[in-house]
C-alpha cells in the first residue's frame, strides 16, 4: 500500500516550502546570512519586523498543521493509521528543518511541531503552547521557551492517553523525536546561553550584513 508513503513524502515536501527565506527574498535580505541565519519566524521577526514575524509563524505552523489532517481525512479508514500520522508529522518537521528546496538547511521546528502535534492531539499542542508562552513570560528567550515546549510535548504523549490506545505507542515515539530534534536544532543557542551572549526577546542582536543580495538594506538598522 503505497498512500501512506505518498502522504509522508508529501508531509515532507509541504514542510519543506521556506516560508521565512522567501518572504525575506520579497524584502532583499537573505535571512541565511543575517541574525541566526535561521529562516524561521524568531529570524523574521529580529530582522524585518514582528508582523511579518508572526505571518511566518502561523504559515509555518500550517506546515505541520494541514499535512496530518490531511493524512488523516486519507488514512481514517486504516484499522491502525496512527504509525503513519505519526510520521507525516514528523516528516513534515524534517522538511521544515532539512528543506530539499534549500539544500537542506532550513529552521529549527518549533513553529512546525507545534501545528503538528495540534493536529496529531490538540490537548498536547495546547499544553505545549501555553509552556512555551508562559518560559517565554518568564525568561523572555525564545530559545529556552521553545526546547521547554517541545520536552513538554514528549512527556505529555508519554502522560496522556489518546482515545485509540493503538496511537499512544506511535504519537510519543513521534513526541520524542520532534523533542531530540528541536533541542538538538538549538544547540548552538546553548552554547550562547551558557556564554552569555543569547538575545533576549525586545534585544537588539548585532545582525552581520548579508552578501550578494541585489536590492538589500544597506545597513544594519535597515534590518531592524
Amino acid at each position: 500500500m503505497y498512500l501512506p508513503w505518498i502522504l509522508i513524502a508529501g508531509g515532507y515536501l509541504v514542510g519543506g516550502i521556506p516560508i521565512g527565506f522567501m518572504v525575506g527574498r520579497r524584502r532583499g535580505v537573505d535571512l541565511t546570512q543575517v541574525g541566526s541565519g535561521n529562516i524561521g519566524a524568531s529570524n523574521v521577526m529580529r530582522t524585518l519586523g514582528a508582523k511579518l514575524g508572526i505571518v511566518v509563524w502561523l504559515a509555518d505552523l500550517l506546515k505541520g498543521l494541514v499535512p496530518v489532517i490531511w493524512a488523516r481525512q486519507f488514512l481514517h479508514t486504516m484499522d491502525n493509521p496512527w504509525p503513519y500520522l505519526a510520521g507525516v508529522a514528523l516528516a513534515a518537521v524534517l522538511g521544515h528543518c532539512f528543506s530539499p528546496y534549500l539544500r537542506m538547511r532550513g529552521g529549527r521546528g518549533v513553529s512546525t511541531s507545534l501545528g503538528a502535534v495540534l493536529a496529531l492531539d490538540w490537548r498536547v499542542g495546547l499544553i505545549a503552547f501555553g509552556a512555551w508562552v508562559f518560559v517565554l513570560i518568564i525568561s523572555r528567550f525564545i530559545s529556552v521557551s521553545s526546547m521547554v515546549a517541545a520536552i513538554t510535548v514528549a512527556v505529555c504523549f508519554g502522560l496522556i492517553k489518546p482515545e485509540d490506545p493503538a496511537a499512544h505507542g506511535p504519537f510519543l515515539a513521534a513526541g520524542v523525536a520532534l523533542a531530540l530534534l528541536v533541542v538538538l536544532k538549538h544547540l548552538p543557542n546553548v552554547k550562547r546561553l551558557l556564554a552569555g551572549t543569547e538575545s533576549r526577546v525586545g534585544e537588539k542582536p548585532d545582525l552581520p550584513q548579508p552578501e550578494g543580495i541585489e536590492g538589500g538594506p544597506e545597513s544594519e538598522t535597515e534590518y531592524r
